[in-house]
């Protein structure tokens, strides 16, 4: 073999080699990046293999994470303009919806607004159960005052809640009777889950008592 031909098929060789460890390499990192499963680990994934097959999939797992993230702050600030920041930077969350309904369970602790000239048309309240004399609860529904427990995506969903927390807080709300009011919030279906209490004051440790138990209870202005 002549010696330009040998140093050729070394370099062939050479060149082989160092991309079969290039790839060994980068499965490696990708492997490594993965499994640590965090914003770091796929960022320095990203700043050593820039053009790796595997990059757009560490960008998009990069955005998810920071997703959850902002959403576990969200969560524990527990706060209206939490969840309103967090609609403004993710939109089309996966937890958009229930963003949405926990923000409608501050709305009525919210200063009120004049109505808009667009507005939904007022919302329809289903009668709370009757007793067992076939009379409900109260003698004038008109004379209860309102406190929320929780808005929810559907009826059901707000039963179920009913259901669990009357349960868990038999002395505080066994007694009382749960009505559902169904109502649209940018274009979004919500059901308020409330209970008629007599008084404001009853409304007002009602609700202290609940909120020890990190519980949401709004009193529903009248």
């Amino acid at each position: 073999m002549r010696p330009s031909a040998w140093i050729g098929l070394r370099a062939i060789t050479l060149a082989a080699v160092l991309a079969l460890a290039g790839c060994s390499h980068e499965g490696k990192d990708w492997k490594a990046a993965s499994s640590a499963d965090t914003s770091e680990a796929y960022q320095q994934f990203l700043q050593q293999h820039p053009n790796s097959a595997n990059a757009a999939q560490a960008r998009t797992r990069i955005q998810q994470l920071q997703e959850v993230r902002d959403w576990q702050a969200a969560g524990a600030a527990d706060t209206r303009a939490a969840y309103e920041q967090f609609l403004a930077s993710h939109p089309d969350s996966q937890w958009a919806q229930e963003a949405r309904i926990r923000i409608e369970n501050f709305a009525q602790s919210g200063t009120p607004t004049a109505p808009a000239a667009n507005a939904a048309p007022a919302p329809s309240v289903a009668p709370a159960p009757r007793s067992a004399g076939g009379k409900h609860p109260a003698s004038a529904e008109g004379a209860l005052r309102f406190v929320q427990l929780g808005a929810f995506s559907s009826q059901a969903h707000a039963q179920l809640a009913w259901n669990s927390l009357s349960g868990k807080y038999p002395q505080l709300l066994g007694a009382l009777n749960p009505r559902y009011v169904s109502s649209k919030r940018h274009g979004h279906s919500l059901v308020r889950l409330e209970v008629g209490v007599p008084t404001r004051a009853a409304a007002t440790s009602l609700c202290s008592s609940l909120k020890k138990h990190a519980q949401t209870c709004v009193a529903v202005r009248t």
